[in-house]
Order: C-alpha cells, then sequence, then structure tokens
C-alpha cells in the first residue's frame, strides 16, 4: 500500500515591529506600539497523528498566494487579540507579503502570549499552523503558546515553527516579516503479517512505539499505538500503520536516529492469544527514504511474526522446540516425551477429540472440522492438500515461451498439474485453459496458443490433454468430470452466481483452479479478479503494483514451502501485481526484495452462493510509469 508523504516543517521569522503611530511629527508623549503575525496547532495535528487511520484530514500546503492570518494574542488569562471562537484577521499586503496596518495590533509595552496563528489563502482554506508543544513539538523551537515581551521603542523578532503538509517549497514567502527555515518531516509505515505454527498468514493485529535515540532509553515519539483492524464480513483485514517521523539534520544519512518496538497482539476473532513477539530496529534517513516511491508516496515496511522472515523459528509455548519439531507445540514439554510414539507428545495426549480429526481438543485451534477433512498439525483444513483453494498468479509470463526455457518454470508448470486430491477429480486428464472473456493478452497474442506453446507441451508431456474454451458470461456452468485443472487467464467480465457455485463444486471436488492476472497497467480489471475472489469465498486480493518488471529471476530466498514450489530455485517472472494473503492463505513466491508477495493459494469456501457479494476493496497500490505499459512484461 502507498501513502502520501512528505510533510513539511517551517520555521517563521515573525517580526514584532515597534513604531510610532503618530500622525504629526510634532506631537509628543506618544506611546511606541507593536503589530505581530503568527500561525496554529501542532498537539491537535500529533493527537490527530496517533489516530490518523481515524482521522485522516489534515491541513495541505498549497501554491496559492497567503492572503491573511488569523491569531489569538493573550495578555495573562486574557485574550486582547482575537478570541477562540473568533481569532482576529489580519490581511496581508497584496503582493507584498506582510500585514497590513490594523488599530488592533497597537498594542501597549508588556508581556503578551501568541496562543494561536493560521495562514491562510484567499478562498479561506488553510495553509500553514504553528506548532504548540507535544511529541514532535518538543523536538522543535518557540511551539505555542509563544511568550512575547514588548518592550517600546524597539523591533522584535520571534521565530516561530509552523507546519504545513506537503512539500512545497515556500521560501518565496519570506520579506518583511517572514523568513523560512524548512525542516521536513517523513511517513514511515508498518504493515505486519503473522503465521502460526503451521505456516498459515494471518493479517496482523500489534502497537508500536517509537523512541527519538537508538534505543527505548531515549524520547518517546509514539507509545502503544495500535492498527485499525476490522473483521467486517467475516474478512480480516488492517490497514497500514503511519507515522511522521522527524528529518533531523543533525545526522548523517546512514546514522540511526530513531528506535522502534512492534509488537505482535492477539487478535481472539482471527487467530486467538498469541504470545507476544517484539520486532524491534533502528533507523536512519536513509532506511526511511528507501521505501519511498517517486515523490508522493511510500510503501510499509512489512514485517512478519513467526513467518521464518524474522531469523528465528516460532516456539509458541517457549519450550525450546521450534514449533516445526515439538511434538506438542502449544503446551512446554522440552522433554518431548511420547510414550505410545504416536508423535503427539504425551503432554498433550489428555484432551478428547470432539471432532475426530486426530487432534486433542487442547491444541486443535479448529475443533468443528468435517468429518473425513484432512488437517494439519493443528487440526485445521489443510490447505497444501489440493481442492478447496484457488491458485492465484499474477503474472502471464511465468507460462510464456521465453520464461520456459528456465528448467524451474518448467518444474514450476509441472508441479501444478501433478498432484493428488481425495476429490472425484484426482483421476482427471483435462486441463482447460480459458482465454475468453475478451483476455487481452489472448488478442495481442501473449497468452495464446503459440505464446504458451511450450507450457502446453509441457502438460501434454506430463499426460493432460491441453483445451483452450472462451467462456462468456453465464457460460461456464458445466465442467466435464475429466477436467482436473482450470485456469482463468486475465477475464474481463465477471462471472455469474450460477458460474461462481459450479466452480466452487469443481474446487469441492479435487479440481485445481488457476487465476492467472498481470500488472495493473497492462490488466485494468483487477476489480474483476478481486471480485471473482471474493465471491469464492477467498480473503487474498490483488492490491494492484507492477513488480519486478521485464524478465527477472527470483532468488532461492523468495520461495516459499509448498508443493507447488517442490524443487524450484530461480523461477523467472517479468511483471506482476502484488497479492495480500488473508487467514488460512499460503505465499508461493515473493518479489526480487522479498517483501510483496505475488503468487498464493487462497483458501475458498465451497458452500453455494445465492447472490453475489461487491468487493470491499481493489487495489491501493500505485504504479510506477512503465517503458511500455501495453506490453504485459512492461517492456
Amino acid at each position: 500500500m502507498e501513502i502520501f508523504i512528505r510533510r513539511l516543517f517551517l520555521s517563521v521569522l515573525l517580526c514584532v515591529v515597534c513604531f510610532s503611530c503618530s500622525e504629526e511629527e510634532d506631537v509628543p508623549g506618544v506611546t511606541e506600539k507593536a503589530t505581530l503575525s503568527f500561525s496554529p496547532i501542532l498537539n491537535d495535528l500529533l493527537r490527530n497523528q496517533q489516530n490518523k487511520q481515524e482521522s485522516p484530514e489534515l491541513p495541505a500546503c498549497s501554491d496559492d498566494t497567503p492572503s491573511y492570518v488569523e491569531i489569538i494574542l493573550l495578555q495573562g488569562e486574557e485574550e486582547v487579540v482575537g478570541s477562540s471562537e473568533t481569532p482576529f484577521a489580519i490581511d496581508l499586503v497584496a503582493d507584498e507579503n506582510y500585514t497590513e496596518y490594523s488599530p488592533e495590533l497597537e498594542l501597549e509595552p508588556g508581556t503578551y502570549t501568541l496562543d494561536h496563528f493560521a495562514v491562510y489563502n484567499s478562498d479561506g482554506e488553510l495553509i500553514w499552523l504553528a506548532p504548540k508543544g507535544g511529541a514532535i513539538g518538543d523536538l522543535l523551537q518557540n511551539t505555542l503558546p509563544l511568550e512575547i515581551n514588548l518592550r517600546s521603542g524597539v523591533k522584535k523578532y520571534v521565530d516561530v515553527t509552523v507546519v504545513c503538509f506537503d512539500d512545497r517549497i515556500v521560501n518565496e514567502y519570506g520579506y518583511l516579516f517572514f523568513d523560512l527555515i524548512p525542516t521536513e518531516l517523513f511517513e514511515y509505515c508498518f504493515f505486519a503479517n503473522y503465521c502460526n505454527e503451521a505456516g498459515r498468514h494471518y493479517t496482523a493485529a500489534y502497537t508500536v512505539d517509537i523512541w527519538l535515540g537508538t534505543d527505548d532509553s531515549g524520547t518517546p515519539l509514539y507509545t502503544g499505538v495500535e492498527n485499525v483492524k476490522s473483521t467486517e464480513d467475516e474478512d480480516p483485514w488492517a490497514d497500514p500503520l503511519c507515522f511522521d517521523l522527524p528529518n533531523l539534520q543533525d545526522y548523517e544519512d546512514d546514522e540511526p536516529y530513531l528506535y522502534y518496538e512492534v509488537t505482535l497482539k492477539g487478535w481472539p476473532d482471527v487467530y486467538g492469544e498469541v504470545s507476544e513477539i517484539v520486532i524491534d530496529g533502528t533507523l536512519s534517513r536513509a532506511d526511511i527514504q528507501a521505501n519511498f516511491d517517486g515523490d508522493d508516496n511510500v510503501e510499509y515496511e512489512h514485517l512478519f511474526f513467526g513467518c521464518g522472515d524474522d531469523g528465528e523459528p516460532l516456539d509458541s509455548d517457549q519450550d525450546g522446540i521450534p514449533d516445526s519439531e515439538d511434538n506438542c507445540p502449544n503446551v512446554p514439554n522440552p522433554d518431548q516425551a511420547d510414550e505410545n510414539e504416536d508423535g503427539v507428545g504425551d503432554a498433550c495426549e489428555n484432551g478428547s477429540d470432539d471432532d475426530g480429526d486426530g487432534v486433542p481438543n487442547d491444541i486443535d485451534e479448529c475443533p468443528g472440522t468435517d468429518p473425513g477433512v484432512e488437517v494439519d498439525e493443528v487440526g485445521c483444513e489443510s490447505i497444501q492438500v489440493p481442492g478447496r483453494d484457488v491458485v492465484v498468479l499474477n503474472d502471464i509470463n511465468i507460462f510464456d515461451n521465453d520464461a520456459l526455457e528456465d528448467p524451474d518454470n518448467v518444474r514450476f508448470v509441472q508441479n501444478l498439474v501433478n498432484y493428488t486430491t481425495t476429490g472425484v477429480r484426482n483421476s482427471g486428464d483435462v486441463v482447460w485453459i480459458d482465454r475468453g472473456r475478451n483476455a487481452r493478452c489472448y488478442s495481442n497474442g501473449e497468452c495464446n496458443e503459440t505464446g504458451w506453446a511450450t507450457t502446453e507441451s509441457v502438460m501434454a508431456d506430463e499426460g493432460f490433454t491441453v483445451e483452450s474454451i472462451f467462456s462468456s458470461v453465464g457460460s461456464l456452468t458445466n465442467i466435464p468430470s475429466d477436467v482436473k485443472i482450470v485456469m482463468l487467464v486475465m477475464p474481463t467480465s465477471q462471472y455469474t452466481v450460477e458460474e461462481i457455485n459450479t466452480l466452487k463444486q469443481f474446487a469441492a471436488d479435487g479440481g485445481r483452479i488457476i487465476f492467472v492476472g498481470e500488472h495493473d497497467v497492462f490488466y485494468l480489471n483487477i476489480d474483476v479478479e478481486n471480485q471473482f475472489l471474493a465471491n469464492m469465498g477467498a480473503v487474498l486480493f490483488n492490491s494492484g503494483g507492477a513488480v519486478d518488471c521485464g524478465y527477472n529471476e527470483l532468488p532461492p530466498a523468495s520461495n516459499r514451502d509448498h508443493p507447488i514450489m517442490a524443487g524450484i530455485e530461480d523461477l523467472t517472472i517479468a511483471c506482476a501485481s502484488v497479492i495480500e494473503p488473508g487467514e488460512g492463505d499460503f505465499a508461493l513466491f515473493y518479489d526480487i526484495s522479498n517483501t510483496l508477495v505475488l503468487g498464493g493459494v487462497a483458501k475458498i469456501d465451497t458452500a453455494p452462493i445465492s447472490e453475489l457479494k461487491q468487493v470491499r476493496r481493489s487495489k491501493f497500490r500505485e504504479t510506477k510509469q512503465l517503458p511500455n505499459g501495453s506490453s504485459s512484461t512492461g517492456y
């Protein structure tokens, strides 16, 4: 997901000018007074920032010409110029950028407090605000409320920091009253997944703490900020959690000056209670800027709890035995005693097994499993058993003739078609490749029978008959019994209720459905893909983007453990969109950076539906300009 970035703090040098208001030079004894102009409140903005997912509306800088300012000036507790209900407005001199004369700003010498200052354009839109203390404010100079001592006969200059939300260069606003000193705020975002001991991916619940410094003894900037999440429509999801972080010029680009801790939390409605896992680290300016994507966007930092990417194997019961090797992973048993040698530790033998899946109740995470369903070590239906799932691959080039020159791509095709299932489709020997529904890659030749000739030849060598079909809306309602695999290639029109139910039954019978999409510049119908997945009962969805464009070999580190990836080292791809796995889903492979999922297996619900769901979310990932958006490779 990409987020708008660059929020500038601007220090405004405000000039407090004392002058004589006498209209006649020979009038003695006139008290010299002072004229002020200022800007607004960071304290509220920081509170909004810590809850920005609920309150995203923040003032933005613009290229509009500043027209007037509003202030509230106190003397003691008394509001002497402007009030909290009605701040005092002062026009700026046209084309001169300093305030016009105002008799209300003829002030007697004394001590005043600037409590509020805002700059507006001619349409009354807020441009700049002055910070008012708070965590970020503590890092800046001269935040509000600001005490001003006015003496007769002097010109007093006061530094006041203001904030605007943009990368606007505003140094032109530096005439008589203003001298701008820019200090930048970077936006940095976190997103996290949690994997249980069976390797199931879940969107994670977590909190974030950030300090100024290199450990938790530094100055706290954010404390215990929790991500926003939901189980609406039974599809758990969470938004990235974003923070404004100061760009402090006192540090070198690669010198750490921020420390963070991200703590995994339980999510009762999704994966239950968990032992807290903390991922910590430091950030330098270079670390933060590495996530920038162009001038206006930023990629989130994708963290993984227990998914193998944090360098430590998951040990849920903390008995020193990794879950992958523990014969009782949720009950501490460091001796691994197993008297009857059935593979289940004695510490877990006491519980009954209500659903008869062979997993005791005390460790069964899915206690209501249907009879006869194959389960994993925690009693949940194993997605590695084909059927009741959809393979999602958002790159047609994996199957083209150029990619099939890579032996790993040949093995990938073989793994897709060669599998054993408990369903009646196990004996099928036909592969359907649906190139209908106006698939763009068929009309331009990139996924037609010629472009995928090697893939079809590999399938034939494995004993399968490959048939091209060209479905239209409402026509895919009868799949012959000898069909074992159905590939849906870049459809551009939605599937009907009857078609969805036909495909659900096909999957329930052990058939494999492979949805093949593309990057979102070439495939303009990602909403069709997400609508299809949602109606099939999947949580996984396509978030868009165009990643690893041109032909690339993914390193072995990008691969994940799954039968489809067995024996594969360096898979060749060429420009893919990104998928977001959900509860019970499995990633197949990530991008070259090993941070974005490009291929996966989505668990589905095979129960028939009576009406189509509406897609709750579609793509949100911005795409960089490609050399050739009309090509599936991006080039």
